[in-house]
């Protein structure tokens, strides 16, 4: 074996070694890497906090109830949070390490008992199991608005965020909206009920779109109402006065098609490109409104919706609320000059 060829395997298994000591999912930011994070971090706290945002900051570890007590994830969601005993005495509490911040920021908002309009904001880690090489600690910014019904709060969320994407120098953004009440209309007027509207919800969450074909499938004649939301998209004014027509004699369709369009005008003003698309309900834990993902070109950047009624489901007061939460790395990468 030649010299060069012993040096690069001495080099492979160093490297080797040397990953062995780091936890599967985990990595490291160099200064490099830092300094493009504190100017997102930077960027993200001007912004929110020109629009009277306050920075909080949640424990790292919480209780396993916060999250299991009234179904607030999905199945699928607890399956890959990180959890353990916390012994005290001779009882331990189950206990884990932060997969979501928009819950412990319901909690934290409810502990104050102001009754107040609450604008917050935060940047903090959090730790989701995900099989093979995949990143298990996630550096978020978010922000969460309590006291603020829609549309005027669903507006006020979605010019943040342009405003953020802006400042930051992202470039070719799409948003897309969806509205979980209109999803759950139509699984209703297409006769489930509602341990069946909840599991297909549920599957569709978890990103299975098998969930809405087996449902057009298995009732053609009740389900005209999830084609026309699942299988066309639109961006224009026309799309959603063609939506109302076919979808305003469903009970609840009528408020979120508003509310759809109320954020597609919001959007529209803006000058920012927007799809409306019912697919992109998917993947969002607890929402009970709008919802919405921010997209450069096809990198989801941002994403979040209303959550009306969470607050309710941990214990506390019934209070309109929404937000939105981005991974700081996917904005470091996606980040122009001005970051």
């Amino acid at each position: 074996m030649t010299t060069e060829r012993t040096d690069t395997a001495l080099h492979h298994a160093h490297d080797a070694a040397v990953a062995g000591l780091r936890s599967p999912g985990m990595h490291d930011l160099g200064p490099d890497e830092m300094r493009r994070f504190r100017a997102v971090e930077s960027r993200f706290l001007e912004v929110t906090g020109r629009a009277g945002y306050a920075e909080v900051r949640t424990p790292t570890v919480e209780p396993l109830h916060l999250f299991t007590g009234a179904g607030t994830l999905s199945p699928q969601m607890l399956d890959r949070v990180y959890s353990f005993l916390d012994w005290d005495g001779w009882s331990g509490e189950r206990v884990v390490l932060r997969p979501d911040s928009t819950l412990p920021a319901v909690r934290w908002h409810e502990e104050q008992a102001s009754g107040e309009t609450s604008r917050l904001c935060y940047v903090q880690p959090v730790y989701r199991f995900v099989p093979g090489g995949g990143q298990r600690e996630q550096w978020q910014c978010g922000a969460e608005l309590f006291g603020l019904d829609a549309p005027d709060g669903d507006a006020e969320l979605l010019r943040l965020a342009l405003d953020l994407l802006g400042a930051l120098g992202v470039e070719d953004v799409r948003v897309d909206l969806s509205h979980t009440g209109l999803v759950r209309a139509a699984l209703g007027a297409a006769g489930l009920d509602a341990a069946e509207q909840l599991a297909t919800l549920d599957r569709l969450l978890d990103g299975d779109d098998d969930a809405i074909r087996e449902v057009i499938w298995a009732r053609p004649e009740q389900a005209g109402a999830l084609r026309v939301l699942f299988e066309i998209d639109g961006h224009e004014a026309g799309y959603l006065a063609n939506l109302r027509a076919a979808l305003d004699p469903i009970p609840g369709a009528a408020e979120a098609i508003a509310e759809l369009d109320a954020a597609a005008g919001v959007l529209g003003a803006a000058g920012a490109e927007f799809l409306v698309s019912a697919a992109s309900v998917r993947n969002f834990e607890y929402y009970t409104g709008l919802t919405f993902r921010a997209l450069a070109g096809d990198v989801e950047c941002l994403r979040g919706g209303r959550y009306d009624g969470l607050a309710e489901t941990i214990g506390g007061r019934a209070v309109p609320a929404s937000g939105f939460g981005a991974d700081i790395e996917v904005l470091m990468a996606l980040a122009g000059g001005t970051a």
